[in-house]
């Protein structure tokens, strides 16, 4: 027992002596400026949408012609649910509703040119499940395939000239002479 008060004790005092050092020293420098990021933001535009039986209960709108979409981009889409106390509140889709004739859901699609908003259900939709201005607000997300970022590392590794490393890169490479 003795044993196990004097080890208590013992590290009771080691960890009070750690803890209690004074106060901390002066922030160090500050490091170098790193390199500048990618000046890529998401952007957003908003628009109405009506769902309604004489159009398949579809809606397509064409992606402003200021967002250029990439194969690897995405986009999201936000239906306009509720402005509580002015706020609005935004419900990301797809939306799925549960009613008296099955389920119900709100969704959308992309292509390269145009985003589609549609509803699906498990039961032939009707003239009661119609929608007219809703507001959807699609954001496009810009996105790199990770895949092709390392089939350039892969190449830049196999590169056996400056020759071959520079069609790769795309840019010239300036050799470093070290003496």
């Amino acid at each position: 027992m003795k044993k196990l008060i004097k080890f208590l004790s013992a590290c009771t005092i080691i960890f009070l002596l750690l803890t209690s050092c004074g106060e901390r020293g002066p922030v160090g420098p500050e490091g170098p400026q790193g390199p500048p990021g990618p000046e890529v933001i998401p952007t957003s535009f908003e628009f109405e949408a009506d769902l309604l039986q004489s159009n398949g209960f579809e809606f397509f709108r064409d992606i402003p012609s200021g967002i250029e979409v990439f194969e690897s981009d995405v986009m999201l889409a936000y239906v306009l649910e509720d402005i509580d106390d002015g706020l609005e509140v935004w419900r990301k889709l797809p939306v799925t509703e549960f009613n008296n004739n099955g389920t119900l859901l709100l969704d959308f699609d992309f292509t390269f040119v145009d985003i589609r908003i549609f509803l699906d259900a498990n039961y032939n939709l009707g003239s009661a499940d119609q929608f007219e201005g809703l507001l959807i607000r699609a954001v496009h997300v810009p996105a790199a395939f990770l895949n092709n970022s390392m089939a350039m590392v892969q190449s830049v590794k196999q590169a056996e000239t400056i020759g071959e490393l520079e069609s790769i890169l795309g840019t010239d490479v300036k050799r470093l002479d070290t003496e």
